[in-house]
């Protein structure tokens, strides 16, 4: 087979965006924000954890490019753009929770240089001091990024999420910590999917967000619910702003989603890298993204020496605007999970993308669907014109930052040899061009 050069590709790329109907659907009255690069981290750090305090950024934690995780406190004043460092924790740990209450930051779980932990570290931050605080009452210890923590009305909420081995129920429980008398307390079990997600309080209310899910735990009732969509990617960072939820890594886009209506309005940009492992934060209505590793399909175990980046954006053009999508723009899903993730793709919606109804969409015949890939890989599906719709349909929403990272195309008997069935899952951001070549049977 004759292969194009890299360069080509994209020149036919560029040319088909103007002539074929694939255009980015882009939201109505869009603000395009640009991302400032602040001063990096003194140290590369993947799977630390961040608190706010007195308006400076608190980074404590995570593993750096060695095998050893850290036990650094490192703080960042936005207002003169400088790292300083503080007192160190005495457990060097990664993938752990935090929480902050008053002027005391808690650091519960992760995984340390022994294995994983249920230990609790507390930093003073007035007396720039850190102490150990009772254990975390779980019977198993809780793996790294698979611990949820918040803080509602002076204790803290946490969720240590176990995936259940075969043929057995779940095992993750809630607990809830009071500050003044130092005792945990059981509360409603959690029997849900969450692995490797990330944690919100919102209203007096501890979101949950994982996968394509997003759980609400409600301590006034001691109840957990499923709120529907609105999830995040493995080693994604969630954090509250102005009662949304502001979404990070997967993608280079920001994305408000609003809980209530279910609803996402996502701002698109494009000079923020693709990470995951990191930490983010909000000071006076700018975001900053800190740390992390690129986006990769393995697990963020290690940082890279040269990716200690700090990029801060403008929230402000958010700040209590209209944050209802068009009819139709449901949450986006998150990106692919990394490959170690469990969760089976075909476990997301089975009709991810629907062809629109505008009359111009032609459901009649067939049609030859080849998809090259960025690294010149070409795939070919025999599929119905109604499919092929679907797939466009689902192309146009992602490239505006609307929708799942990866789509499920069903080969039908086309090379499915002794399988059942066979189902590809193609990567958004793998697919360099495609065509579509229509026949009548």
């Amino acid at each position: 087979m004759f292969i194009l050069k890299k360069w080509f590709f994209i020149f036919i790329l560029l040319i088909s965006a103007l002539i074929y109907p694939l255009q980015s659907i882009k939201a109505e009255k869009a603000d395009i924000l640009e991302w400032e690069k602040r001063a990096e981290l003194p140290a590369a750090r993947v799977g630390a954890v961040s608190e706010v305090y007195d308006g400076k950024i608190y980074v404590i934690g995570g593993i750096g490019s060695g095998k050893a995780n850290s036990n650094t406190t490192y703080v960042y004043d936005p207002k003169l753009d400088k790292w300083s460092e503080k007192a160190s924790m005495k457990t060097g740990r990664m993938g752990a929770a935090s929480v902050i209450v008053g002027d005391h930051i808690y650091v519960m779980g992760g995984r340390t240089d022994q294995g994983f932990s249920n230990s609790v570290e507390v930093y003073n931050i007035k007396m720039d001091k850190w102490e150990e605080a009772e254990d975390l009452p779980f019977e198993l210890k809780i793996s790294a990024f698979d611990l949820y923590a918040g803080a509602i009305d002076n204790k803290i909420y946490v969720l240590g999420y176990n995936k259940p081995l075969k043929h057995e129920n779940y095992s993750s429980n809630t607990y809830s910590y009071d500050i003044k008398t130092k005792e945990w307390t059981k509360k409603k079990k959690f029997e849900k999917d969450a692995p490797a997600g990330n944690a919100v309080v919102i209203k007096n209310k501890l979101y949950v967000l994982s996968g394509q899910a997003t759980f609400e735990y409600d301590p006034s009732i001691d109840q957990w619910t499923s709120v529907g969509s609105g999830g995040i990617g493995r080693y994604y960072s969630a954090l509250n702003f102005e009662d949304y939820i502001i979404r990070t890594g997967g993608v280079s886009k920001v994305t408000l989603y609003d809980k209530q209506t279910k609803t996402s309005r996502t701002v698109p940009n494009s000079s923020a890298p693709y990470r995951m492992g990191h930490v983010s934060a909000i000071i006076d209505d700018t975001l900053y993204v800190i740390g992390g590793i690129p986006q990769s399909n393995d697990a963020p175990n290690y940082a890279r020496d040269d990716f200690k980046s700090n990029l801060s954006i403008s929230l402000k053009s958010l700040k209590n605007s209209d944050t209802t999508a068009p009819p139709g723009d449901k949450d986006p899903d998150p990106a692919t999970p990394p490959k170690d993730d469990s969760t089976n793709p075909g476990d997301k919606d089975s009709d991810p993308a629907t062809p629109p109804k505008d009359g111009a969409t032609d459901e009649d015949g067939d049609a030859l669907l080849i998809i090259t890939m960025v690294n010149g890989l070409q795939k070919e599906y025999d599929l119905s014109m109604k499919e092929v719709n679907a797939y466009l349909s689902w192309y146009k929403k992602r490239d505006a930052g609307e929708g799942p990272g990866f789509y499920e195309i069903d080969e039908h008997d086309n090379n499915k040899g002794p399988f059942e069935s066979k189902k590809d899952y193609v990567v958004f951001k793998n697919i360099l061009m495609f065509e579509v070549n229509k026949y009548k049977k």
